[in-house]
């Protein structure tokens, strides 16, 4: 006797890659692993403190208003200012794909040129001299600590991964080993510098570093948003070879990007020990170059997003120091815990954002998709591929951008009423009062065995072919109001079509 074959187990459902998301629901999604983090966070620390969690959130408040300090809140936007900085120091890069993780070492190293300047020249006469000096320094050594992993990637083409990574050990070393050969008393601890700090505004202290972070997040936006150097980010990014062959030149935007990084990076060190600690230690950084990694990724490299997270990862650091501390938890290792769960959550959704599960019910699924695929999945460029749906509509949105000079709003209007993005089923074939019917005929006719069987699945068929009807409609109808919005922005840009 042959062996059976045995059955392999099969899970009753399917992981979908989603084709596109509406904004609204891209949100939703978000929104609910912040309140799903936050809730965490207030029952692990009813846990190590048991009763603390009605309090917690009250204390977390704490965190960016206090009002027994009003001006504490100057110190959150400070925390969250600097976070965003390092994002946008990392973006730009990132932007080109050179995945630049060496944001703490170019930040460390600005902090010890810093912290060595005014350590050796302040003394409290010509301290705008010192300040200026260690800005141009810090950024100085920022650039330079950017720039050497920079060069190898352009000329020599080395993993930038791994050769910023390897820098921040560097950079650490030296700022223990410059402290050991400074402090000479056998502390082995740097002294707190009472000259050469950025001055206090309307007796505010870090209003100044405030200031100077909005104002350069603000040429950040532009610089990405409105100039060629952020447009020739986008187009290396996407493909070196297409960037060459446009003109590009590839190394000098690596070099120049950076550079860029780098000075950003550097400004944050200054703004680290010049404008909060006046003081260095070796891991004055503190984790915000590998911190900024993940706002930047997480706000997709978009300004409006990175922003938001900066401020919510500050939110949950401070938060939840202010909470451990009121509850007598030990407070770094809490934030940090706190800090860890909300990124551990909020980059679960980006499951959720990209994939969606398909339940598979007495085969309806694969009935679906084989429908799909025989019947109803010929696309306008003769493509009988699902996955190539998306490309397909990138196709729709160049073909508008490049010709809506030439088209006036009834060629335009034509265009969409003419347009198919996928094919399905039309009303005569398949509606619900044709199933209705359907259903209605089999019960008044007496069948039974494979008949009744035949007819039951030609209605299952049916009933999968309305929603697939359906589901071409509302992505034919999202997709037309995103072409409509490309074609109005373009002509406003153009001056109207000719």
């Amino acid at each position: 006797m042959e062996k059976q074959e045995k059955k392999r187990f099969k899970l009753p459902f399917h992981i979908v890659k989603r084709l596109d998301m509406p904004k609204k629901q891209y949100w939703i999604i978000k929104g609910i692993g912040f309140l799903v983090a936050f809730l965490l966070a207030g029952i692990l620390c009813n846990i190590l403190s048991p009763g603390s969690f009605g309090s917690f959130y009250q204390n977390m408040a704490f965190g960016v208003y206090n009002p027994r300090d009003p001006k504490e809140i100057f110190d959150f936007i400070e925390t969250a200012g600097l976070l965003i900085l390092v994002a946008f120091a990392l973006a730009p890069a990132f932007k080109m794909k050179f995945w630049n993780i060496g944001a703490e070492g170019q930040i460390s190293i600005a902090c010890l040129v810093t912290a060595g300047i005014t350590y050796f020249m302040a003394d409290g006469k010509n301290d705008a001299l010192v300040i200026f000096l260690c800005l141009f320094a810090s950024i100085l050594a920022g650039i330079i600590w950017a720039v050497i992993p920079a060069i190898f990637k352009a000329f020599f083409n080395t993993n930038e991964t791994l050769f910023t990574l390897m820098m921040n050990y560097v950079a650490t070393a030296l700022i223990s080993v410059c402290i050991a050969l400074w402090i000479t008393n056998g502390s082995q601890s740097f002294p707190y510098l009472n000259y050469g700090g950025l001055p206090k505004i309307f007796g505010i202290k870090y209003l100044f570093s405030i200031i100077i972070i909005v104002v350069v997040v603000a040429l950040m936006i532009v610089y990405l948003k409105k100039t060629k150097h952020g447009y020739e980010l986008s187009v290396v990014g996407a493909s070196v070879n297409t960037a060459r062959y446009v003109g590009i030149n590839v190394k000098k935007v690596i070099i120049r990007t950076m550079v860029l990084s780098g000075a950003l990076s550097g400004l944050v060190g200054f703004l680290l020990v010049a404008g909060h600690h006046h003081s260095l230690t070796a891991t004055l950084a503190d984790g915000r170059g590998f911190t900024g990694v993940l706002i930047a990724w997480l706000g997709q490299f978009q300004p409006g997003q990175m922003i938001m997270y900066g401020f919510l990862v500050a939110f949950f650091q401070r938060g939840s120091t202010k909470a451990a501390s009121y509850a007598a938890i030990s407070k770094t290792e809490f934030s940090a815990i706190v800090t860890g769960m909300f990124f551990l959550i909020v980059i679960a959704t980006e499951f959720f954002v990209s994939y969606h599960f398909l339940i598979e019910e007495d085969s309806k699924l694969k009935v679906f998709v084989e429908n799909v695929k025989t019947k109803y999945n010929n696309f306008m460029y003769g493509s009988n591929e699902v996955n190539v749906f998306r490309e397909n509509i990138i196709k729709c949105k160049n073909y508008v951008k490049s010709n809506s000079i030439y088209m006036d709003q009834n060629d335009f209007d034509t265009y969409l009423d003419v347009l198919v993005i996928l094919k399905a089923p039309s009303d005569e074939e398949v509606n619900k009062n044709i199933i209705n019917e359907r259903k209605k005929a089999l019960k008044e006719k007496n069948l039974s065995g494979d008949e009744l069987k035949e007819a039951k699945a030609i209605i299952k068929e049916m009933e999968l072919s309305l929603k697939w009807k359906n589901y071409v409609n509302k992505k034919t109808k999202a997709t037309k109001r995103v072409l409509a919005k490309i074609y109005k922005k373009e002509v406003a840009r153009n001056g109207g079509s000719k």
